[in-house]
């Protein structure tokens, strides 16, 4: 009876006749902001050299011209858009029960109309495309270890833990990551309608691995690892961080899910971790015919799969599946390395995470395979670009270690000269998202790259990144300018 009233109630108030003025409101006008950002060097993402004393013209959330001289001053043509607001049509009263009613579409006729520009004087600076990350963990803040995973983080926890992460992440430059497990899609949704700040997000919904692999957060207690109502494992997947399948029929039912979920693309626990307490690095976590049903199902959807994995039977057996991008790989011989190249598999995301021996919840045995992956970094690295294995730009930055996204950058410079990691973090890292093919929350664009038609995803540095990498590493010192789907959200050239 309570919410019969409740719903009565509201169907009286929308009975209620409207005034004029609220008529009058009823279609609304939405014009598009546009930028102009004159007097900068540009860098379009995949050149050897920068366009020098360039304008950029943004308009609404993607870049229109990218030339010398863009006028700074009057109007320039946009699509408008009237929408109509939603507002209750029709409503006849309660009948049987039930309090039916129509409501009016929000669907916005275009129009074409002037706009005033908004003018950025870039002060000579060095205008570059908003950086990518494509190994994040947006969802796991910090202190966030397993056992708070399954014991001490209700639903919404993990998303209040997000929103500063992400806002941090977009102050550094980083205006797009590939979340690598995690439940980020609602997030992602909720930055894209401008409900809260952060970066783009390809999220990979929850990591598919198997029972007592790099997947099982599940309790030690009798029947706190297995699925079932209340247990520890359970929660785990209920909280859409991870998932545990075992069994061809269960790696495509945990495929077919995180896809429902709204996965952008899958990430498969191929192998041993250091961040998990029940799966040592040397171990291999599907067996051939698993690893070839979850790359099957998510090829049926369009999109394709990334597996974590450090050794060599692990990487053989993602590459002989048709696995696309392998993240970390630290373990691998360069036989395997060669191999990935020849097959054109990706190595995506190897880095070394700063900080991670120093994670507060971490056991000593934790310890040991953090200290063995980092010493496997250098020649992994080396071998891959011996061999010509493509490389992205990711971080693992996770779990409250987010202030150090940005330290990889150095990293690689004992590898990699400016131009190649910036080309990493940018064009690079944007064609390795771009294999979720029709999955693709930002397919409407190009990404990665300033360029006409391109998403309006750029920055403006003091100082020439292409000449010093590290300028990158120092967003508080040299990044004056950060703009993300056209919206400024930080200047400081004013």
């Amino acid at each position: 009876m309570h919410s019969t009233r409740i719903a009565a109630a509201i169907g009286l108030a929308a009975l209620t006749p409207l005034s004029a003025q609220e008529k009058a409101d009823d279609s609304k006008l939405v014009v598009p902001p546009v930028t102009v950002i004159h007097n900068v060097h540009v860098w379009d993402g995949t050149s050897d050299t920068l366009k020098m004393d360039h304008d950029v013209l943004i308009v609404g959330d993607k870049i229109r011209k990218v030339a010398k001289d863009i006028p700074t001053e009057g109007t320039v043509e946009v699509d408008a858009v009237r929408k109509s607001l939603k507002r209750v049509a029709d409503a006849p009263g309660l009948e049987a029960g039930r309090f039916n009613f129509s409501v009016k579409g929000e669907d916005g006729k275009v129009e074409k109309v002037s706009a005033k520009v908004s003018i950025i004087d870039g002060k000579g600076g060095y205008l570059i495309p908003g950086i990518i990350d494509s190994h994040q963990h947006i969802m796991l803040s910090k202190g966030t270890g397993p056992k708070d995973i399954y014991n001490n983080q209700l639903p919404y926890t993990p998303a209040y833990n997000a929103i500063p992460q992400g806002q941090t992440m977009l102050s550094m430059g980083v205006t797009t990551i590939r979340d690598t497990g995690g439940n980020s899609v609602e997030l992602g949704m909720a930055i894209d309608k401008g409900y809260v700040d952060g970066p783009r997000i390809y999220s990979s919904g929850a990591a598919i691995g198997c029972t007592s692999g790099h997947s099982d957060f599940g309790g030690q207690a009798p029947g706190q690892g297995q699925r079932f109502p209340g247990s520890s494992a359970e929660w785990a997947a209920t909280l859409n961080f991870m998932a545990l399948a075992d069994g061809v029929p269960q790696v495509q039912q945990a495929t077919r899910f995180a896809i429902a979920q709204g996965a952008a693309q899958i990430k498969m626990m191929a192998g041993g971790g250091v961040a998990s307490l029940k799966d040592p690095l040397e171990s291999v976590g599907y067996s051939q015919a698993e690893m070839n049903a979850m790359v099957e199902a998510a090829k049926d959807y369009d999109t394709y799969v990334m597996a974590h994995a450090y050794n060599d039977e692990s990487v053989k057996r993602c590459i002989e599946a048709g696995v696309k991008d392998i993240v970390h790989g630290h373990l691998l011989s360069e036989e395997t390395v060669k191999l990935m190249a020849e097959n054109d598999v990706w190595l995506g995301s190897l880095s070394s995470p700063f900080g991670l021996m120093e994670v507060p919840w971490f056991t000593e045995e934790n310890r040991r395979k953090g200290k063995t992956v980092l010493e496997g970094y250098a020649n992994v690295m080396k071998w891959a670009k011996k061999h010509g294995v493509k490389m992205g730009f990711g971080t693992d930055a996770a779990a409250g270690m987010v202030d150090t996204i940005l330290y990889e950058v150095e990293m690689r410079t004992k590898f990699f000269t400016p131009l190649e990691i910036l080309k990493q973090a940018t064009s690079t890292n944007a064609e390795l998202l771009r294999f979720s093919n029709s999955r693709d929350p930002y397919r409407a664009a190009p990404l990665g790259v300033v360029e006409d038609g391109a998403w309006g995803d750029v920055l403006v540095y003091d100082k020439n990144p292409l000449e010093d990498a590290m300028v990158i590493t120092k967003p508080t010192e040299h990044l004056k300018l950060i703009v993300k789907g056209g919206k400024v959200w930080k200047n400081e050239l004013e």
